[in-house]
């Protein structure tokens, strides 16, 4: 973590928590080579770019792209981003694993345990694309589960609602895919809430819903003159450090999906907004005991490659995951041995990270994509799927009476689960649990299970096409097959001279596992996990094909979401829950120590609100000699600091009295932060300060709670090495101890953070930041001090001894401290050699 501590004092995120990019590329708050690349478009623009400012410090600005001949936009393309958190409500139960039954109740639960906390901030991120002639789409990552067509009507009927805008149809949505994001949106019977996203609540759909639109609007508010530009990446992860196969049932003729797509957006004077990158990774690296929000490895990604941009560029850029065929996907990062799952997602991204900004970097931009988006609301029945003629989905009821899967089965064996091809239940009979004696007392068709919401969208010579549910590798396969041949029939090349594919699963709605059908005959878990057999997957990529074909032949139609019939779907109304009353807000009820060491836990215990309306801002601030600054945010977002919205950060609610299930009058809302010091954090004073909303009995307002400094020092494990190779060349290390990895419960309390990347757990932790070196010769200090950079290739410190002049055989100490030390943290050690 090399951060210029002293360089930039950033205000704290109070108030709405939203970031956007303003018109003119600022961002502001608002209320090594791999795989076979193609990309798209043209390039018509340098890349020189300016410092990020607040969207209040650019108000009075113009916008430095607009044509000032006419007024109007410079460029035909406009486009706008924006990120919200979705920390609360603190409390809500997660989706994603079945039988989370016990645990914390909370007034957000339902059958499933209730979360205590987040591990970094959950976000909603919000692309806006509009081509200058109405034709406008909206690409919207969030940390959900999956996609939910209830979800997805909820957000347009909400925005409508506020913004008096119709965008039923525009918004393509889906989930990150964690397996720790909020459940409870999913409007199944309550009998099927145990299966993995706990019984649906009203309040928590409206509650959703209200924030995605919200996000949708700061980034639509945010538009401006842009460009645009895709690239795919295939045999990327060639081995398996980022994610890899799951399922064995299919080998060896199915692998992982082997591709990564990258879309970017910027201004055209080069300043980046966005990067969407969609590939197949399941969000599992943290277990199902967990009781934390958490974004799991998808989100690790985000924030890796954030931070590793602005690393890189000093621009800050927002980065969007979206899932491919991850049904038979699952994260990897334990190559070097890293055991904590915390670990293996920061590896994820650190691995990951590299090769996404290489793609970004490489694309070819155009500022004048045309758009089309169209999306169809489908029944699904069993004639449709053409099962009434082939009987491939029918089975005999307790192997006795012929049964057809009229109204879909779930759980279907037939075969034993193996990786022999030859093994398979095509044609024979399918022992399945039928969907309608499932919904017991409820009527067939069912909105949740017998229809569906696809979406198609090309921007430029990019087609997004959705499935819905857990796509596997199969049928994203199948999609891009059958997208090339329709490119055939059209005569339209597939690839940059033409038009590619992405594939974008868990999106729209959720409908469980779907496979290709000489998958789906394989049978095992993903199989067991489908509704709607072996052709339920091949008729959603049919589906949008025709669609897609339509597109091209002029045939959509100007009405951008089509009905086969209406919803069934019938949302319910609540009662808010109330709020509750802080009785101690802005107390700091635990200090933290007055100095810390490196890879030491900093803990920061205070009064807060009640998480139903919001979870607290933890920001770290530091004594640049002048007084108490914010330490800048690592990813460079004007108008937020360093803070508990990062991995470094762990975030846990403490009432008093406990959750019990029940809305009280009042109770002692306590939270705290625990930070796990990065082992090349800066040494200096630093403090906390805890931000928020709270009810008063009255009001919601905001609360702070500011904590006493305490300092950051070198931990005593710290080693350093210095030997002499040759008389004008010092190698030196520079070496702590790995901190133990400690559960409260399922809850990390040290030793979650990857401190190195380069080295496994028993190597001990390699500081790679800049470091100062000072001399002592024959027992006096000499007065220069001298810069050490880190050699990656050699795996240490390769100082050029020379520019010393210093005797190599005299008897030589050196004293080293991280250059960016405000406070400058010794470690010393003789120099030997050569």
């Amino acid at each position: 973590m090399l951060l210029a501590l002293a360089s930039l004092a950033l205000s704290p995120g109070c108030g709405d928590d939203g970031v956007s990019a303003t018109a003119d590329g600022t961002d502001g708050s608002t209320d090594d080579e791999v795989g076979e690349t193609t990309t798209s478009g043209e390039d018509t623009s340098d890349t020189s770019t300016e410092g990020s400012t607040t969207e209040a410090e650019t108000e009075t600005e113009t916008d430095s792209s607009e044509d000032t001949t006419t007024g109007g936009p410079a460029t035909p393309l406009q486009a706008g981003v924006a990120m919200r958190p979705l920390h609360y409500p603190v409390g809500i139960s997660l989706a994603g694993y079945g039988g989370r039954v016990g645990g914390i109740n909370t007034a957000w639960s339902g059958l499933f345990w209730g979360t205590k906390g987040f591990y970094s901030y959950p976000t909603i991120k919000a692309m806006v694309l509009d081509d200058g002639e109405g034709d406008r789409v909206i690409l919207m990552k969030t940390p959900m589960m999956s996609g939910e067509s209830g979800v997805t009507d909820a957000v347009a009927a909400k925005y409508m609602e506020l913004y008096g805008e119709d965008i039923a149809g525009r918004v393509i949505w889906g989930g990150t895919h964690s397996h720790h994001a909020h459940g409870r949106y999913w409007r199944l019977p309550d009998i099927f809430g145990a299966v993995g996203a706990d019984t649906a609540d009203e309040e928590v759909i409206d509650l959703i819903a209200t924030e995605f639109a919200m996000t949708i609007k700061e980034a639509a508010d945010a538009m401006g003159d842009a460009e645009f530009g895709w690239t795919t990446l295939d045999d990327w992860d060639p081995d398996d450090k980022v994610y890899g196969d799951r399922r064995g049932e299919n080998d060896p003729t199915y692998g992982k999906d082997p591709r990564l797509t990258v879309l970017g957006l910027r201004r055209p004077d080069g300043t980046p907004l966005a990067a969407l990158f969609n590939f197949a990774m399941h969000g599992i690296s943290v277990a199902y005991e967990n009781e934390l929000l958490s974004e799991d490895a998808p989100g690790a990604v985000e924030l890796a490659f954030e931070e590793y941009f602005f690393e890189q560029t000093g621009e800050p850029i927002f980065g969007l995951f979206s899932q491919a065929g991850a049904g038979d996907a699952s994260p990897r990062g334990g190559f070097l041995g890293h055991d904590p799952a915390t670990q293996r997602m920061e590896m994820i991204g650190t691995v990951a990270s590299p090769v996404i900004f290489d793609a970004y970097q490489n694309l070819d931009w155009t500022d004048d994509p045309d758009i089309d988006v169209a999306s169809r609301r489908v029944d699904l029945t069993y004639e449709k799927f053409g099962y009434h003629r082939n009987g491939e989905f029918s089975g005999e009821l307790f192997d006795l009476l012929p049964i057809d899967y009229t109204w879909g089965g779930w759980q279907c064996t037939g075969v034993a689960g193996d990786n022999d091809p030859n093994t398979s239940m095509e044609g024979l009979p399918k022992q399945c649990i039928p969907v309608d004696t499932l919904l017991i007392g409820n009527d067939v068709p069912h909105a949740e299970v017998h229809q569906t919401y696809l979406s198609v969208a090309k921007v430029g010579s990019m087609v997004i096409s959705t499935i819905p549910g857990e796509p596997n590798y199969s049928l994203v396969k199948y999609a891009r097959d059958e997208f090339a041949a329709l490119m055939d029939q059209e005569g339209i090349p597939v690839g940059p001279e033409g038009l590619e594919l992405m594939v974008w699963g868990y999106s729209q709605d959720h409908l469980l596992y779907f496979s290709a059908p000489d998958d789906w005959y394989q049978g095992g878990y993903e199989a067991e996990m489908s509704l709607w057999g072996p052709f339920g997957g091949s008729f959603m990529v049919d589906t949008t094909t025709a669609v897609l074909a339509d597109m091209l032949a002029g045939q959509a139609g100007d009405v951008v979401l089509v009905e086969e019939s209406p919803s069934l779907a019938s949302p319910g109304g609540f009662t808010p829950r109330a709020y509750e009353f802080s009785q101690n807000v802005g107390e700091v009820v635990g200090q933290v120590d007055p100095e810390r060491q490196r890879t030491e836990v900093a803990r920061f215990r205070f009064g807060g609100g009640d998480p139903s309306i919001g979870a607290p801002n933890v920001r770290l601030q530091v004594d640049d000699g002048e007084g108490f600054v914010d330490v800048p945010h690592p990813a460079g977002f004007a108008g937020m600091a360093y803070d508990n919205s990062r991995a470094a950060m762990i975030t846990r609610y403490d009432p008093d009295p406990a959750p019990n299930g029940q809305v009280l009058s009042g109770r002692e809302h306590e939270w705290y932060v625990d930070w796990e010091v990065p082992a090349d954090w800066p040494a200096g004073t630093y403090r906390f300060v805890a931000s928020g909303p709270w009810w008063n009995a009255s009001e919601v307002v905001d609360y702070e709670a500011v904590g006493l400094p305490f300092a950051v020092t070198q931990h005593q494990s710290a080693a350093l090495t210095a030997n002499l190779s040759d008389a004008s060349t010092l190698n030196l290390t520079l070496i702590l101890d790995e901190p133990e990895y400690v559960e409260d419960g399922s809850t990390p309390e040290q030793g979650w953070i990857l401190h190195d990347a380069w080295h496994g757990p028993g190597e001990g932790i390699h500081v790679r930041a800049p470091l100062s070196l000072q001399f002592t010769v024959d027992g006096a200090l000499q007065p220069e001090v001298y810069a050490a950079e880190y050699d990656a290739e050699a795996d240490l410190y390769v100082f050029d001894f020379g520019q010393t002049g210093i005797d190599a055989n005299a008897s030589v100490e050196v004293e080293a401290w991280l250059a960016e030390d405000l406070e400058p943290a010794v470690v010393g050690a003789p120099v030997s050699g050569p």
